[in-house]
């Protein structure tokens, strides 16, 4: 279509000229008849198609990135003959990814491919969210790259659910077994944020919970998605809305559950998996997936099992028929066909069964084969709780994990074990309790690995360290009891000898207290050392303790007790007093911080040799004070021995040097791989010894051994070559010789050949040395002597790598895979047999297949063997045992029977004898190896799929002959793995290899004679010139572009970098480029190229060099050819075409002069020009200058010299009419090009805008960006804007063409024919640069449109209208472009106005292309205090920073919302004066955040902390009461911020306040105000407020000097705290004492909390109770007031309470009242309360009156007077006679 539309427009315009202009017509015939006829008569092919993948630059990816959620990024290269091909297929698929939300876009930038770790193009990156995700299918199948870009499991985030559209969700369905559907309501019901309704709630609420279980669910292989589609419910006839669908193979089944609960509905998913499986079928599960299902199933049944054993489909089959019964029983069934996971958990025989309850395996040991009793089993350990049985993986995985667990070690066989195990069932569920997993193992192999020997034993773990019990197991109380000590105490572990091992290998830092159990001293330090016991936890550092003198032995240990601490398996002794255990404590964390040469044992020195890599030893003599100064030396090397991983170690034991031949102390050795080299360096100098150890490992030398070291190295080595010095000093010749014999060991080193020297002479007698040097090489234990010359290297080199010096006759030789890959590089015919060492069936073949190593030998065939570590792997075999047989490289693996030697020689020499008449297949491992040693090479993959390849294959053979006569070597590959990672997709491709490069074929394959012609084509391509110092220097003078590759003739990698700058030379040409190479080292060296090759570029004598990959032609020709690089001087740069093209893509704003050499005014015109060259360039102006003047032509110019300027919102560039010699007035047009407005609304960034916003007054900002408009940004924008630019741009060529026939003046008329025929040839396709130029320009303006914003530049035009107005009325207009400036007041839709006003910000909500509306509402803004409105940010900062903010939440388009906004815009002015700024936000999410449901709504935030307003909005006066009410201000158990205002209202209400004055800089405040919040709250009890302020001006205002200080204000009475403030119990006590309590001359008011203290501490209390507002209490204390005074003098403390609860407590039942406390004992006063001194005298008597005796104590009283005298008077009355006197016996 639009073909035909330029075709009819060129007919039309040629026909008008015919018919007009016949003279011209022919005179233009005449001039270019040969050129238009060549266009008429070539066949004008079709015109490109919309290119629908659009071209991007890295500007423009991060922009995309930025912008949008999901992007496809398609990466190309130019040379890249797959690239078209791949990118035709994925134009197919462009519109499709646009309909599921994705944006495609292609890019050729090598360098960002790189940043995003792509090596190999084509490739293709999925950004989600910015995270990429490199596509490694075929991107030749269009529809697989489509299901990977819209596929669940591409779409998916972390933690995230994706929402889908229907036609995603149909698409989801229909490709996912298992897909979980969320069904929510629209957008428009449910707006983002907005919770106004019940339904969205739960929605939002059901959404943030099954969040959480998104990744499992991925795990489980259910993918999750969200739909807000209505529609479709109804379809579905779902009902209310959030709705959880599970479709299972698209079989819906709908969750009945609560949402809310996500393990529910994660275990739910999982139960019903099945369910929708026609057949009834135990679920298969990947590792991944069971270790999920682990983790969140409680009971979990899995058989492990494998598909192709016959036993396990039998039990697989019984199984199925107990599936539903375990489901009934809530079991989860699932089996896993994965012998490495069966691994992993210990399962040795498959099939098996394993129970998990928990996380706890438990294995089942009975017959697989009887469903009946595996059920009745799995039932069992349901309903019953026993220890469960692991395996050894098991166990380690729980240890690992540092569970706490006891382990049981047991024999199921064993009576006493199943008699223990019964009795510890009873202790199972305690254990649970305790926290302790309980498990039990039947396994000795694991038991012996802890030094268990005899069963049954406990074993007790606790973050990885065992501890085990000695007890006796049948007695369970007791174990139990022990259990539970182990669970709190923190005593030193006991370990065995094996459990230390296991430690010391998983654990950084491990103390080891090796002892004696029965000895004292051990029993002493072992108390004290149970003291830093837990430090050591603390610090991470192990602490057990052996008793095992065997271990202590194998350490080295000789003196009980002793510690050891071992640092990533490195042992350090400790030699201090083990009774000082703080000593010993600093030691450890000394020596845990810090790096020191650590003192082993001789045993510990051979543990570290056999485990260590690179370990450097220090043998010393402690007692000698020359050695320990050298140590001391070598201790300031250790850091940076340990940064470079060598590890060093020191070592007393001179018994042990003399085993290593050490005579002479101190010495160090260094062992590489257990290869031993000694330094003969002075040891005092560190630097040299540091040297000497980097270089050992760095690099490869010939060490230097004793003879000790020798015997170990030839019995455990393959090879190994010795050179026997003999004594030898430096200077001499042996020294000479070895230092020649170094540039030969990093050859040897490659073919695993070790090549050390000795002095000593011993082990040389012993192989008859009897003459020195002497070299003698070692093969297998086998001496052979070098009898050549020694002085000469290449000779050594050459003898030691012969094949006859290499075999052993008689004897399959044993290699090492250095040695095996150089074999098979330097021989054509090679028989090698890969093995496993101790392998005893390789053995047994072995000793066959020597019977026909000397038959292989006469054939000239290498027969080895090799057993190395991952052969298997390293070669791609199927197996070990295995036998190969190479031909030239090509691998043929022999498939019949190892053991049968004769079948094996008759099949070697069969393919011995063969021809390979046909194209060699090769393994990847070959192929690799082909690719980087064979100079030419062409390789053809093919795919086993393709139909076409065996036919082209055959006709290839036909050339594969002729190809090698060229040294070309042809080879096939059907590895396609290896060729997605070449960048190869579709099959078949031919690739030609030169030193390495690829080249891949883009022509017909089927034509093996095309084929043969572009491969010699290839070989025979050397273009780049050789130059040498002469033409170098006369090339920098007279070139303007030159780029001189550095090389080195000797280097092997230089054919390879040559090859890649061939690749670009002619590219680089078109662009001025001129690429040489040069070999002379000198000038490399002057250029900076001490060791080429290297790249340097002189522009007009001036040089760079490059710092890029020299293997990536691309990277160097994007390098070369950029315009930061080509430009040479100061001067307006000279371009050509292809360079202009460059520069015209990746700048904004290009300036041309376009000039000829034959104009006479250009030179004065780019004179003038010149001058402004540096202010255009500050303006972010590209200025060139161009001699083309058919291109000036193309772009309107037809005098010379003429400025255009081109921008990106431009459709045709801009041409300069004004006075070419004023070079101010050209500089002024270009700048007003660029930015029309920017003279009017002044533009302002960063820290300039901020703080003009800050310190203005009123101040308007406009946030715009021309690259961030979402509807101008948009690629149907850019689509449809490029659509719009051909139909014009074709339409434009027509009406020129035109208008140049009809013009008046003839020679423009011509001009314009010309012109016309030039653009129709061009349009036509035939040649014409025009067209191709204009469509190039067309395109990148298509490009550059993409940046512009037409909306936001209009915006601008209108409000430019209004700056003057603004400035009338005193408001500041400025605009900014600055993001971080936007973001930071939540900015995020551009364009946007914010007014500032005292920096509070506030957001117009209008149409901001009506200036007149937006100009009226800054006015209002300014003359009017009205309620801001704020983004979300602004609110954000706004919490943080203002004490009391009131936040109205509404949405538009709310009529009730802008009623109620009305009302509180009355009550704004008086919330200011109590300090409370009220703004509103429209945030329907954020206010979701805050548990608003409904709109409109108040929220008052305190501090920071928020409270919702629940009552009636409409109410204003309701609203302002509820945000000045203390109880809403105030917060619990916190002391309020206030602001000044808020201080004065409290002042003014508050009678008893406290204010504590701090400063945000203060150093203590943070500790005090910790101090304070502890009494808030008892503070608030006594009725007292609390409050802080940070401000300097309040504390002047109320005279506080000192900062912090505490005052406590009584009716606004301050009083000044001066004690400890760091200590709240005081101050709570100075806050509720009397002396500061009580205000003279008045009745103090209280409360419960207080009066209940008062009661406590005063003997007199009168207490008046009283209620508000009463007229009677309101009199009455005015009259009590007067007698406040006289209280005082009574010692009566007066208070007053309005509380009437609390008075009827005390009897009180009418208020007013009068209580008097006598010693907390109530009085109430009868009297007349208005009777001031009738109260004051009830008040004096109750205060002096003495105790009255009631009638009860007087009866009392007179009992006792009547008891005493009724008992005197009978005392008196009833008293006895006295007895007649005794006689005198005289008178008797």
């Amino acid at each position: 279509m639009t073909f035909t539309r330029i075709k009819t427009l060129t007919l039309l315009v040629c026909t008008l000229l015919a018919l007009s202009f016949p003279g011209y017509v022919n005179c233009a015939n005449k001039k270019g008849s040969q050129p238009a006829a060549a266009a008429a008569a070539a066949a004008a092919p079709p015109l490109e198609p919309e290119a629908v993948i659009e071209e991007v630059n890295a500007k423009q990816l991060e922009k995309l990135l930025a912008d949008k959620d999901y992007v496809a990024v398609f990466w190309y290269a130019r040379s890249c003959v797959t690239c078209d091909k791949v990118l035709a297929e994925l134009e197919k698929i462009d519109d499709d990814t646009d309909s599921f939300g994705v944006d495609f876009v292609k890019i050729n930038d090598k360098r960002l491919a790189k940043q995003y770790g792509i090596k190999t193009f084509p490739a293709l990156t999925y950004f989600r969210e910015k995270e990429p995700i490199i596509y490694d299918g075929d991107l030749m199948d269009e529809e697989g790259v489509l299901d990977f870009l819209t596929s669940l499991e591409a779409m998916d985030l972390p933690d995230r659910i994706e929402e889908v559209n229907a036609k995603i969700l149909q698409k989801i369905i229909e490709d996912t077994d298992f897909v979980a559907v969320l069904f929510c309501p629209d957008h428009e019901t449910c707006p983002p944020r907005v919770m106004d309704k019940q339904q969205c709630r739960k929605c939002a609420k059901a959404l943030q919970e099954l969040e959480n279980i998104d990744d499992e669910a991925d795990q489980l292989g259910i993918g999750f998605v969200k739909i807000h589609d209505e529609a479709l419910a109804d379809e579905y006839n779902l009902g209310n809305l959030p709705v959880l669908v599970y479709y299972r193979h698209q079989t819906p089944i709908i969750y009945e559950g609560e949402l809310q609960r996500e393990e529910d509905v994660l275990e739910w998913l999982v139960q019903n998996k099945s369910t929708g499986d026609e057949d009834d079928v135990i679920e298969d599960v990947t590792s991944k997936t069971l270790s999920t299902l682990i983790n969140n199933i409680d009971n979990l049944v899995v058989l492990f099992y494998d598909h192709g054993n016959d036993d396990s489909m039998t039990v697989l089959e019984e199984l199925e028929q107990i599936d539903d019964d375990c489901d009934k029983h809530g079991i989860q069934f699932v089996k896993i066909d994965d012998a490495k996971a069966a691994a992993d958990y210990g399962i040795d025989s498959i099939p098996a069964i394993v129970y998990f309850e928990k996380e706890i395996p438990n294995v089942y040991d009975g017959d697989l084969m009887d469903e009946e009793q595996i059920l009745k089993w799995l039932l069992g350990q349901l309903e019953h709780d026993e220890i469960e049985d692991v395996t050894d993986e098991m166990l380690d995985t729980m240890i690992k994990e540092g569970r706490v667990i006891a382990v049981l070690f047991y024999d199921n066989n064993d009576k006493k074990s199943q008699k223990v195990l019964e009795e510890l069932e009873n202790i199972d569920d305690e254990c649970d309790a305790l926290g302790i997993t309980f498990v039990k193992i039947d396994n000795p192999e694991e038991a012996v690995e802890y030094g268990i020997n005899k069963v049954p034993k406990l074993i007790y773990f606790e973050k990885g360290i065992p501890t085990i019990y000695e007890g006796n197991l049948e007695d369970e109380e007791k174990l139990l009891k022990w259990l539970e000590e182990q669970t709190s105490s923190d005593q030193i572990e006991d370990i065995t000898d094996e459990m230390l091992d296991l430690i010391i290998e998983k654990m950084p830092h491990v103390a080891v207290l090796f002892y004696d159990k029965d000895q004292k001293k051990s029993q002493k330090i072992l108390a004290e050392l149970e003291n830093i016991d837990d430090e050591c936890d603390q610090n991470d550092i192990a602490f057990v303790k052996i008793d095992d003198d065997k271990e202590a032995k194998e350490w080295g240990i000789d003196e009980i007790p002793s510690i050891v601490l071992f640092e990533r398996g490195i042992p350090h002794i400790y030699e201090g007093d083990l009774m000082k255990e703080d000593e010993l404590l600093g030691w450890l964390v000394h020596q845990k911080r810090y790096s020191e040469i650590p003192e082993v044992t001789d045993e510990m020195k051979d543990k570290l040799v056999e485990n260590t890599e690179h370990l450097a030893v220090i043998f010393y003599d402690k007692d000698d004070k020359q050695d320990m100064r050298i140590l001391n030396e070598l201790e300031n090397i250790d850091d940076e021995l340990e940064k470079e991983g060598i590890v060093i170690v020191r070592i007393d034991n001179a018994a042990e040097a003399k085993e290593y031949g050490l005579d002479h102390l101190p010495a160090l050795i260094y062992f590489e791989n257990k290869i031993p080299a000694l330094y003969e360096g002075d040891l005092m100098n560190e630097d040299e010894v540091l040297e000497w150890l980097l270089v050992q490992k760095k690099t490869a030398t010939i060490e230097e051994v004793t003879d000790e070291i020798l015997v170990n190295l030839i019995n455990e080595h393959e090879y190994v070559v010795v050179f026997f010095t003999g004594p030898c000093e430096p200077g001499e010749t042996c020294d000479h010789t070895l230092n020649a014999l170094e540039s030969i060991d990093d050859e040897l080193d490659e073919a695993g050949i070790i090549f050390v020297t000795t002095e000593d002479t011993g082990i040389a007698k012993k192989y008859n040395v009897k003459s020195y040097p002497r070299l003698v090489f070692f093969r297998n234990r086998d001496p052979l002597h070098f009898t050549g010359d020694l002085d000469d290297e290449d000779e050594v080199l050459a003898w030691i790598t012969d094949d006859e010096t290499l075999e052993i006759p008689g004897k399959i030789e044993e290699v090492n895979v250095k040695m095996l890959d150089k074999i098979l590089a330097e021989n054509d015919h090679v028989v090698v047999f890969f093995y496993a060492e101790g392998d005893k069936k390789s053995q047994k073949i072995l000793n066959e297949l020597e019977n026909i190593d000397d038959e292989c030998e006469e054939k000239d065939i290498d027969f080895v063997k090799t057993s190395d570590d991952d052969i298997e792997k390293e070669y791609d075999l199927p197996g070990l045992p295995a036998l190969a047989f190479y031909r030239h490289k090509f691998r043929t693996i022999y498939t019949g029977d190892l053991m049968k030697e004769e079948e094996i020689l008759e099949w070697v020499i069969d393919l011995h004898e063969s021809t390979a008449d046909v194209i060699e297949s090769v393994d990847r491992k070959t192929l690799q190896v082909l690719i980087n040693d064979v100079e030419h090479l062409a390789v053809f993959f093919y795919d086993d799929e393709c139909e076409t390849c065996p036919g082209i294959l055959e006709e290839l053979e036909n050339i594969d002959d002729d190809t090698d006569k060229h040294g070309i070597q042809f080879v096939k590959s059907n590895d396609v793995k290896l060729a997605h990672e070449i960048g190869i997709f579709a099959f078949p491709a031919l690739v030609y290899y030169e030193t390495g490069v690829p080249i891949m074929y883009d022509g017909n394959l089927e034509s093996n004679e095309e084929v043969f012609n572009w491969i010699l084509e290839q070989k025979a391509d050397q273009s780049i010139e050789l130059i040498n110092r002469d033409q170098l220097i006369e090339y920098i003078a007279t070139k303007d572009f030159l780029a001189v590759v550095f090389y080195k003739e000797d280097d092997p990698d230089s054919p390879r970098v040559l090859r890649h700058i061939e690749l670009i030379d002619d590219e680089a040409a078109e662009y001025g480029i001129y690429i040489v190479k040069m070999h002379d080292k000198l000038m490399a060296k002057k250029y900076g190229y001490r060791n080429p090759p290297g790249l340097t570029y002189f522009r007009k004598g001036k040089y760079i060099n490059y710092d890029g990959d020299i293997d990536d032609e691309e990277e160097i020709l994007d390098w070369l050819t950029s315009p930061a690089n080509m430009e040479m001087t100061d001067h307006i740069e000279q371009v050509n075409r292809k360079m202009f093209e460059k520069i015209r893509k990746n700048s904004d704003y290009v300036a041309v002069i376009f000039y000829s050499d034959e104009c006479k005014q250009c030179p004065r015109v780019l004179a003038e020009v010149e001058h402004i060259d540096d202010d255009a360039d500050k303006a972010g102006i590209d200025f060139v200058k161009i001699d083309d003047k058919q291109m000036a032509k193309e772009y309107g110019v037809f005098a010379l010299p003429a400025i255009v300027f081109f921008k990106p919102t431009s459709k045709e560039p801009v041409i300069y009419a004004g006075d070419l010699y004023e070079e101010e007035q050209i500089l002024s047009w270009l700048l007003t090009q660029k930015d029309p407005s920017g003279d009017v609304i002044e533009d302002l960034e960063g820290e300039r805008l901020v703080q003009l916003i800050e310190e203005s007054g009123s101040i308007a900002v406009y946030f715009w960006n021309k690259t961030k408009c979402d509807i101008c940004n948009s690629k149907a924008a850019r689509k449809a804007r490029l659509k719009k630019e051909r139909e014009q741009h074709q339409q434009d060529g027509g009406s020129a063409s035109a208008a140049a026939a009809f013009g008046s003046d003839p020679e423009a008329t011509a001009a314009a024919a010309e012109a016309g025929a030039a653009a129709a040839a061009g349009g036509a396709g035939a040649g014409g640069e025009g067209g191709a130029t204009d469509a190039a320009a067309a395109a990148g303006k298509h490009e550059d449109d993409a940046d512009g914003c037409e909306q936001c530049t209009k915006v601008l035009e209108e409000l430019e209208n209004i700056d003057d107005d603004c400035d009338k009325h005193g408001i500041t207009f400025v605009k900014t472009r600055d993001f971080s400036v936007a973001d930071g007041y939540g900015v995020h839709e551009y364009p946007a106005l914010v007014y500032f006003e005292g920096g509070i910000p506030n957001v117009f909500e209008g149409e901001l292309s009506e200036e007149e509306e937006v100009l009226q509402w800054l006015i209002t803004q300014k003359t009017e205090d009205r309620i801001e409105l704020i983004t979300r940010q602004m609110l954000e900062t706004m919490v943080e920073e203002t004490q009391y903010l009131a936040v109205y939440f509404y949405k538009i388009n709310c009529n009730i919302c802008d009623q109620i906004l009305e009302g509180l815009e009355l009550i704004d002015d008086e919330c200011d004066v109590f300090g409370i700024h009220m703004v509103k936000i429209q945030d329907p999410q954020l206010a979701k955040r805050y548990s608003i449901k409904t709109f409109p709504a108040l929220v008052y935030f305190r501090n920071g902390n928020p409270l919702l307003f629940e009552g009636d909005l409409q109410n204003e006066q309701s609203v302002l009461e509820w945000l000045i009410d203390d109880d809403n201000r105030e917060l619990a158990d916190e002391i309020e911020e206030v602001n000044e205002r808020m201080l004065d209202r409290l002042m003014a209400e508050s009678t008893l306040l406290v204010v504590f004055f701090y400063d945000d800089d203060c150093a203590e405040c943070e500790e005090i105000l910790e101090e304070l919040e502890e009494i808030d709250g008892e503070a608030d009890m006594f009725g007292i407020d609390f409050v802080k302020i940070a401000s300097v001006e309040a504390a002047k205002k109320y005279e506080i000097v000192n900062i912090p200080s505490l005052v406590y204000f009584r009716k606004q009475v301050p009083v000044l705290y001066d004690g400890d403030l760091h200590q709240h119990d005081k101050v709570i006590t100075w806050l509720t004492s009397q002396d500061v309590f009580e205000i003279k001359n008045e009745i103090e008011e209280v409360n419960r909390k207080m009066l209940d203290k008062l009661l406590e501490e005063n003997e007199f209390l009168s207490v008046f109770f009283y209620e508000h507002n009463q007229p009677d209490s309101v009199a009455a204390l005015e009259k009590l007031e007067n007698i406040d005074s006289e209280t005082d003098n009574l010692d009566i403390t007066f208070v007053k309470m309005a509380d009437s609860r609390y008075a009827k407590k005390w009897g009180v039942t009418k208020l007013p009242a009068m209580v008097y406390f006598r010693r907390r004992f109530p009085s109430i006063y009868r009297g007349d309360l208005l009777s001031e001194d009738e109260v004051l005298e009830w008040l004096r008597k109750n205060r002096f009156r003495q105790p009255e005796l009631n009638i009860f104590m007087y009866a009392l009283i007179a009992l006792a007077l009547a008891f005493v005298v009724y008992t005197a008077f009978l005392l008196q009355c009833f008293k006895p006679a006295p007895p007649p006197p005794v006689q005198h016996p005289k008178q008797s």
